[in-house]
Formats: structure tokens, sequence, C-alpha cells
């Protein structure tokens, strides 16, 4: 199911994502595929739009600390998917709709060659 973002919350994520490609961001982190990221922080803006927690069409949405949790999360996120595409693990809600990610078949074959290794 797709989600449907307000304008003013893809224009916003379109910024700071270009910021982020500006500054390197994604290469300093091996990043590829933006995906993940944009659909992040456009969760994170509409949380904070219908929270009314911040004027989007302000400079500064996130404080400094929020911004930085935001970008772990991003690098974070991007690699779960990135191994959950490759099959090494794969997810489920739990009770609370967190995701949970655990070991595929494959992602313990590849732990158990890796150890054999060291």
């Amino acid at each position: 199911m797709s989600k449907i973002y307000q304008p003013i919350v893809i224009e916003r994520t379109k910024e700071i994502i270009e910021t982020l490609i500006e500054t390197n961001f994604f290469l300093d982190y091996d990043i590829g595929v933006t995906d993940f990221a944009k659909n992040h922080i456009s969760d994170m803006l509409t949380e904070k739009f219908i929270n009314g927690d911040t004027d989007l069409t302000e400079d500064e949405i996130f404080n400094e600390d929020e911004f930085e949790n935001l970008l772990r999360e991003i690098v974070a996120g991007t690699i779960l998917n990135e191994l959950k595409t490759k099959g090494i693990v794969n997810s489920y809600e739990d009770d609370n709709t967190e995701e949970m990610f655990f070991l595929t078949k494959k992602g313990k074959k590849m732990l158990k060659s890796d150890e054999k290794l060291k």
C-alpha cells in the first residue's frame, strides 16, 4: 500500500535529500538507493506536521539531536532493507507495529560459513 504525503512534506523531503546529496552523505555511507531515506524523512515530517510540532515552512524543522538520529536511522534502515532485498534478513511487525528483523536460512548459512573462516 502506497502512502500519500502532503505537498509541503514532499517539497521539504526533496530539499533535505538534495542537501544530503550535496554534502556527500549518501556517498560517505555508500548508499546508492535513497528510497528508504525519502520514505523515512517523509514519515518523520508527516508526524511533525500532524502533531503540530513545527511549521514545515521554517528553515529548521529538526533540532540537532533529532537530525543526527534521523541520519543514523537512514543508514541503519538502508542497510537492513538491502539485506532484506538480498534475502539475508526478513521482517515482521510485532504487536506494537514495530518492524522486527531476523536472519533467514540464507543469512544463518552465511553467518555459519563466516564463523568457520575465523
